[in-house]
C-alpha cells in the first residue's frame, strides 16, 4: 500500500525541510498525518530522518495516554545508564522495567524511512490504518489522530509553557509539571 502525506506545507512544518543532523543537536518539531500501511508500516518525515542508518534507529514505547512514543537510540542509551542503576532484585522496579521492556521495540528506518509498528503497540494506542507523528522536540509522539485531536494543548497554554521555561530556567521538570496539564 502506497503512504500517503496529507499533510500541506505551513509555515511550522514546511514542506523544504532539510534533514536533522545526527548527534546530539537533534530535534524533531511540527505534526504530520500518514497511512500505516497493510504490513504496519508507518514513514518518518524526511525531515526528522538523520543522514547515517544509525541516525534512523530508534526504540519504540508505549506512552502516556494511548500514545506511542520513539525515542532515538542515542537518546535510549542515555536512559539505559540510568536504568542499570536500578537493582534487580528491587520488585516493584523490576516489575516496571520488565513491563515497559515487554511492550517496547527496536525500530530501524528503512530506506524510505518507514519503521514497523508491533501489533500490541498498534492496539495500545488505539491506531489503524492513521497515525499523527507529534514532533515532541527530543522525541516523536505518534497518535491516533482523534486522540490527538483531544489531547493537544492550545497555542497560548503552549506560549505559557516557553514563557515559564525562559523566566525558570533552572527548574525545567517543575515548570513542565506545573504547566502542562491536558485537555479536560
Amino acid at each position: 500500500m502506497k503512504r500517503r502525506n496529507n499533510r500541506a506545507a505551513t509555515a511550522d512544518a514546511p514542506a523544504t525541510d532539510a534533514p536533522v543532523p545526527d548527534g546530539g543537536d537533534r530535534w524533531f518539531l511540527g505534526e504530520h498525518e500518514f497511512t500505516v500501511d497493510g504490513q504496519r508500516r508507518l514513514a518518518i518525515p524526511s525531515a526528522w530522518r538523520a543522514a547515517t542508518p544509525e541516525g534512523n534507529r530508534f526504540v519504540l514505547l508505549p506512552g502516556r495516554d494511548q500514545s506511542l512514543q520513539l525515542v532515538p537510540a542515542a537518546m535510549f542509551r542515555e536512559l539505559l545508564q540510568r536504568l542499570r542503576q536500578v537493582s534487580f532484585a528491587d520488585a516493584p522496579a523490576a516489575m516496571a522495567l520488565a513491563t515497559v521492556g515487554s511492550m517496547a521495540a527496536g525500530c530501524d528506518a528503512d530506506k524510505q524511512g518507514r519503521i514497523i509498528l508491533t501489533q500490541r503497540l498498534m492496539e495500545h494506542a488505539g491506531l489503524s490504518d492513521r497515525a499523527v507523528l507529534v514532533g515532541a522536540v527530543t522525541t516523536i509522539q505518534i497518535w491516533e489522530p482523534s486522540a490527538w485531536g483531544r489531547r493537544r494543548m492550545d497555542s497560548n497554554r503552549g506560549l505559557d509553557v516557553i514563557q515559564a521555561l525562559q523566566e525558570r530556567p533552572g527548574n525545567w521538570n517543575e515548570v513542565l509539571t506545573g504547566l502542562i496539564r491536558p485537555n479536560a
